[in-house]
């Protein structure tokens, strides 16, 4: 081990003169802030050591002026980084009680040599070193910590409101002329103009906090305030918000100070030195207490946290792996240990975010938050990254789990910030990555749900949220909802009371390798699926995809008529969740909702013979699209790929030898749908039939352009296509052997068997034929 550097400075002898000698040091310093430029340099150095005294960041700028970051001996060796033999410590001085972001970056208190020795209940000589004169691992420059910010950092104003409320004094914005904020001392109030947009407010929050935090403690006559302040008390609050401001990356340009003679005085009777230390004093003091608040709110450290050095975000293109050493491509413990390091960092920040507030509003109380794991992201740009590389985790990792990306500088920022966060978990309840859902008021620029990034443990394609989550109530029967988003998940599994379980597909369409996780983990032919999107475009777009994955593993697929077209998570906020529970027991058949929405585009069309002909073309395109590879190829073999037609050309029925066949081969979901367009453009239900097999034998329908088209329709994916007994029985004894629509009145049916007509098909269709019975 290399051994201990020089600690210059007076001897263990005279602890007393030692101590005099940096006081007096301290106060050259002091003596030489004239300028207002002096004072903007003086506090530019403040805000890059936060938590240290006036005199000692006096005392290390005096030492050694182009220091960034100091720490003591044993602090620098814990992060890995060695003190170059020779160099020179520089003194500070260490005051008992000190709070621990000060003391707990000094060597104090450890006698060795060189070290004064410390005497119970007094002040002592300790000494630190900057990082230019130790050798290691990179570690980060606090002087800009986080990039410059030219909108408001979220997240920034719901923190300094609650530190105004811990100080026990309450926020409001009013519009006011006679200034941008006022601090009412009897009434307990804070007052911000609300004709200042986010930053302005936040700064001029800020200053009223500087006020109550320097000024609080002294005695102040009934009916004052902080309106128009000048002075020393202006020059005070202006500067904890200069420090603070700087700390954050805000523009600091638009402060401007006058000569320090002006507030603190020139005459030496006034003793303008010890002003403008107490000044200083009360500033580094209120500053150290916002800035600890801001840290723990927005960037998820704590004082129990807060280390000496701090990691450092490495130069564009150059990987840290674990323990700041250089390193190759993450492993995949690695990764999953950054993940589940993450979802405790989450959700040891919720409580005191404004997340519970918000799932309480959504019906989801701390019990339920609780069973899913709700965590909360900070405000900040680099919370969660700076936690992790303080936990040893390299960039590298940290980037590979998908918890990071590169900014425009190249730096490291979080994936998500400001939001309510979840795990995504695998099939074995491995955490993947996370979903995050923005505050109600965070714009419209704003995406509201924020996945993780595709990473090697994150692909969207494989995994459902919710499915780990519900696995014990699926395995004992409960049915699969598949739902649009995670709230919708949890609302659905927290209202079924063991019936359901919610569903959500990651921010991605339904996909054959999610379907086949679910089919692993429940008997889908016996227990079905549940579809319960939104009803906009998107929503009935996504109803189509889930209809044409989910007919590769089930025939039993149903659809809920959501009231009002509302979400589950909707439904259970405004109503609650028997309500929600009710909601989903009514259902209608999937095929059926599937048709519908694709006829639903037609709008007025269907009013006319011309456009109904045209719909009912289209509709049939769309059920030849969702049968089974098995079924097409069969199609095309019964017609020998020639197009069929149910009218010639004087509009007379035409007799079609194969469609009884043909029907034969269609699953109850299509037969089911063949009915639908029909009774809704009223079309003979044979000719839909003929316009469905038409389409399955067109070129475009043959298994390799549905291949090409359709990644989740590979043959890998899709099991050999089955019908039950009960349909084919249907099909070869009821449809279509017998005419089925009533404008054929003729002893023969439009397929030219002859034959007594049977009952409705709607009738048998819904009894016999489909899986789910129509809701009447």
């Amino acid at each position: 081990m290399a051994s201990r550097p020089r600690e210059h400075g007076p001897s263990r002898r005279n602890p007393e003169q030692a101590l005099a000698e940096l006081r007096e040091r301290a106060a050259g310093q002091t003596r030489a802030l004239a300028s207002g430029e002096d004072w903007a340099r003086w506090l530019r150095i403040a805000a890059r050591f936060p938590g240290w005294s006036f005199t000692n960041v006096m005392l290390i700028v005096g030492q050694w002026p182009a220091a960034t970051l100091v720490a003591g001996y044993d602090q620098w060796q814990a992060r890995g980084r060695q003190v170059r033999k020779g160099e020179p410590g520089i003194q500070v001085i260490a005051e008992p009680g000190q709070p621990p972001g000060a003391v707990g970056q000094q060597r104090a208190g450890r006698a060795g040599r060189g070290t004064l020795r410390q005497e119970a209940g007094k002040p002592w000589v300790a000494y630190v070193w900057d990082v230019s004169q130790t050798t290691g691992p990179p570690v980060h420059d606090p002087a800009e910590p986080f990039p410059d910010h030219s909108a408001m950092l979220p997240g920034l104003w719901d923190a300094l409101t609650w530190l105004a409320r811990r100080e026990g004094f309450a926020v409001e914005r009013a519009v006011s002329g006679d200034g941008d904020g006022e601090t009412s001392w009897s009434g307990h109030r804070i007052r911000v103009n609300a004709g200042l947009d986010g930053l302005a407010a936040a700064r001029a929050l800020l200053h009223e906090l500087g006020h109550v935090l320097a000024h609080g403690g002294a005695v102040h006559v009934p009916g004052e305030s902080t309106a128009g302040c000048r002075g020393v008390r202006k020059v005070e609050a202006d500067s904890v918000t200069f420090i603070v401001a700087a700390r954050l990356g805000m523009d600091t340009s638009l402060y401007t100070w006058p000569f320090v003679a002006s507030w603190a005085g020139s005459d030496p009777r006034a003793r303008p030195e010890e002003t403008v230390r107490a000044a200083g004093s009360r500033i580094t003091q209120a500053a150290a207490v916002i800035i600890s608040h801001l840290d723990a709110a927005l960037f998820g450290t704590s004082a129990g946290d807060t280390p000496a050095v701090r990691a450092e975000e490495p130069e564009p293109g150059r990987d840290v792996g674990l323990g700041g050493k250089q390193a190759g491509a993450p492993t995949e413990e690695e990764i999953r240990r950054a993940l589940a390091e993450t979802e405790r960092f989450y959700r040891r920040r919720l409580h005191g975010s404004w997340a519970p507030g918000y799932l309480a509003g959504r019906g989801l109380g701390a019990a339920a938050g609780e069973r899913w794991g709700a965590g909360y992201a900070p405000g900040g740009w680099t919370a969660l990254t700076s936690h992790l590389r303080r936990r040893g985790f390299g960039d590298a990792v940290i980037e590979a789990a998908g918890l990071a990306r590169r900014s425009a500088r190249g730096t490291l920022i979080d994936c998500f910030r400001d939001r309510v966060v979840f795990a995504v978990r695998d099939e074995r309840g491995r955490i993947a990555g996370f979903i995050g859902r923005a505050r109600p008021d965070a714009g419209a620029g704003a995406p509201k749900y924020l996945n993780s990034p595709q990473t090697p443990l994150y692909r969207k394609g494989d995994l459902l949220f919710g499915l780990h989550e519900g696995r014990g109530l699926l395995e004992r029967g409960a049915m699969p909802v598949i739902v649009e988003g995670p709230f919708d998940a949890i609302a659905v599994t927290e209202a079924g009371a063991g019936r359901y379980v919610g569903l959500a597909p990651c921010g991605t369409a339904l996909s054959g390798r999610q379907v086949e996780a679910l089919a692993e983990v429940t008997d889908l032919d016996r227990v079905g699926v549940l579809v319960a999107l939104d009803g906009d475009r998107a929503g009935r777009e996504g109803i189509v995809r889930a209809y044409q994955v989910l007919l590769t593993h089930t025939g039993r697929l149903s659809a809920a008529i959501l009231p009002g077209g509302r979400d589950p998570a909707e439904i259970l906020q405004t109503d609650g969740a028997d309500s929600l529970a009710e909601a989903l027991g009514r259902t209608d058949p999937l095929a059926q909702v599937v048709i519908d929405a694709h006829l639903d585009e037609w709008g007025r069309r269907l009013e006319h013979a011309e456009g109904q002909l045209a719909a009912m073309r289209s509709a049939a395109t769309l059920i030849a699209r969702t049968l089974p590879i098995g079924t097409v190829e069969t199609i095309q073999r019964i017609t020998c790929g020639r197009s069929l037609s149910a009218l010639d050309d004087e509009q007379r029925p035409v007799v079609n030898a194969e469609l009884p066949e043909i029907a034969g081969q269609l699953p109850a979901g299509a037969i089911c749908q063949i009915v639908r367009v029909a009774d809704r453009t009223g079309c003979d239900y044979s000719e839909v039939t003929v316009e469905v097999a038409t389409a399955a034998t067109r070129e475009s329908l043959l298994p390799e352009a549905l291949t090409a088209r359709d990644p989740m329709s590979d043959p890998a994916h899709l099991p050999r296509a089955t019908k039950s007994a009960a349909t084919a029985a249907l099909a070869s004894t009821g449809f279509p052997c017998a005419a089925l629509h009533p404008r054929h009145t003729s002893g023969t049916s439009a397929l030219g068997v002859p034959g007594i007509w049977p009952p409705r098909a709607r009738a048998w269709a819904g009894k016999d034929v489909t899986p789910v019975n129509y809701r009447r």
